[in-house]
């Protein structure tokens, strides 16, 4: 029995000593010598606690053998990294087999034989970032086929040889961004089609081999930005079909053979601003039928074959600025019709083959800050309904100018609207409000001169009427009416009144 007992002892021992952890200060492997011998010199250890750094200035390691006891790192791996951390002669991770789990960040960089990253099959997740870059072998990222979630962000970038992303199917969420960029023989993001989840940014951007976004095929929404920029050979954008919606900006610019937005469909909200620009053979708008909303600002510019802006239909609402400048084919802004609020500047200007400004015609004239139409050789037809309406009761700059005759200044288009400069002050109504922002309540006072039916309401950021403070008869005299702003969010809105021949529009920002 005493013997049977110091057996089981010696068992516990044994097994203890094989998930023993270690090194809580983490080590770094700079020579060959030492990855050989850290079995030697930390028996047992199994589990270290701290970072782990490989690779030093006298470029020796060939292989990482003296490895295979490790079962996970707590810190940071970096295998490789800056231009004095280089591993020129490693062609593989092996002897990195057993590691299941990585705590924090994983770094692959600056290992310029290393052609695939066998050796990482036991790896099945990341707490922190992926960063694989400058590793100018790197044909396939076989290796890290088991991991199916990363903590932070993914970096796959300046890897010259990489022709796909093949390695990553099992990968189904990502909690920080993607971010693929100047790789560049890539062809396609092939290896993604089992990621659904990105929690922050995706970054597509410098490929100039990658044709398609195919392999994103089942990312439904993005957390913050998706930046389509400087492909060469991008020209549509399928492989996003089943994407909704979009946290913050959508940037698609420099993409030079981009000719249509084929691809994203079903896109129907983007929280930040929309970017199109410098897609010189972008033809058409084609692709964006179910965008009803933009948070941020529209901005087309630098778009040479652009000639209108069909594909927008649907497009109600911009919670920032209007931009249209320099597209050298666009000569009608037709695709706005439904677009009836913006939530600042409206800026038309450079676009020299542009000769009406209808498409125009049911923007909210209140919910246009400034006015900057300038530049645009042939625009003669500025008379449309939101500028006469903006012109009556203007709520900041105005500057019209160096466009054609009709529109080639701010009294040129008063005349066009039919109405003279004395004409539209005399009809002018002067409507105060205050406090302005407001928390609780806003009062609003007016003036009328006659008798008459008068109409104040209420709209928000969409053009939605949300109330209706006066719908009444009234008499001559000094009026106030109260808003109660205490069931509303937080935001701008904007009210319309009307008294007989009277107009006045104007902003309201409710703070809570």
């Amino acid at each position: 029995m005493k013997k049977f007992s110091i057996i089981l002892i010696a068992l516990f021992m044994v097994s203890g000593a094989v998930a023993q952890s270690c090194l809580p200060e983490g080590i770094y492997f700079s020579t060959q010598a030492q990855v050989d011998s850290f079995q030697i010199n930390y028996p047992g250890c199994t589990e270290i606690e701290g970072d782990v750094g490989i690779g030093g200035i006298e470029n020796d390691i060939t292989n990482l053998n003296g490895l295979f006891g490790l079962t996970s790192i707590n810190g940071n791996l970096h295998i490789g990294d800056y231009d004095y951390f280089m591993n020129p002669l490693l062609v593989n991770l092996t002897g990195l087999n057993n590691i299941s789990s990585i705590g924090g960040h994983l770094v692959i960089s600056q290992n310029i034989a290393l052609s695939n990253l066998t050796g990482l099959e036991g790896l099945t997740s990341i707490g922190g970032d992926l960063y694989i870059s400058n590793n100018n072998s790197l044909t396939s990222l076989s290796g890290i086929d088991n991991v199916t979630s990363i903590g932070g962000d993914v970096l796959i970038g300046y890897n010259n040889a990489l022709t796909s992303l093949i390695g990553m199917e099992v990968l189904t969420s990502i909690v920080g961004g993607l971010y693929i960029n100047y790789n560049n023989i890539l062809t396609s993001l092939t290896g993604l089609e089992n990621l659904t989840f990105i929690g922050s940014d995706i970054s597509i951007t410098g490929n100039t081999d990658l044709t398609s976004l195919t392999g994103l095929d089942n990312v439904t929404s993005i957390g913050t930005n998706f930046y389509i920029y400087s492909n060469d050979a991008l020209n549509n954008l399928t492989g996003v079909q089943d994407l909704i919606s979009i946290g913050g900006i959508l940037l698609i610019g420099s993409n030079f053979v981009l000719s249509s937005l084929d691809g994203l469909n079903n896109l129907t909200s983007i929280g930040g601003g929309l970017s199109i620009g410098d897609n010189y053979a972008l033809n058409s708008l084609m692709g964006l039928e179910g965008l009803t909303f933009i948070g941020g600002y529209l901005d087309i510019c630098n778009n040479d074959v652009l000639t209108n802006l069909a594909g927008l239909e649907n497009l109600t609402s911009i919670g920032g600025p209007l931009f249209m400048s320099q597209n050298d084919g666009l000569n009608n802004l037709t695709g706005l019709e439904s677009l009836t609020s913006i939530g600042g500047e409206l800026q038309i200007y450079n676009n020299y083959s542009l000769f009406s400004l209808i498409g125009l015609d049911n923007l909210d004239a209140g919910s246009i800050s400034d006015i900057y139409i300038v530049n645009n050789s042939f625009l003669s037809t500025c008379a449309v309904e939101s500028l006469c309406n903006y012109l009556a009761s203007p709520n900041g700059i105005i500057e019209i100018h160096d466009n054609e005759t009709g529109c080639d200044s701010r009294e040129e288009v008063e005349e066009a609207c039919g109405v003279s400069v004395s004409e539209i002050d005399s009809h002018q109504a002067t409507v105060t409000s205050y406090p302005n922002p407001s928390r609780c309540q806003t009062a609003l006072e007016y003036y009328l001169e006659y008798d008459t039916p008068v109409n104040l309401s209420i709209f928000n950021h969409l053009g939605q009427e949300v109330d209706v403070l006066v719908e009444e008869n009234q008499y001559i005299g000094n009026y106030q009416v109260t808003w109660n702003v205490d069931e509303l969010p937080s935001g701008v809105y904007f009210y319309r009144f009307t008294a007989g021949s009277q107009f006045s529009t104007g902003k309201m920002v409710v703070v809570k």
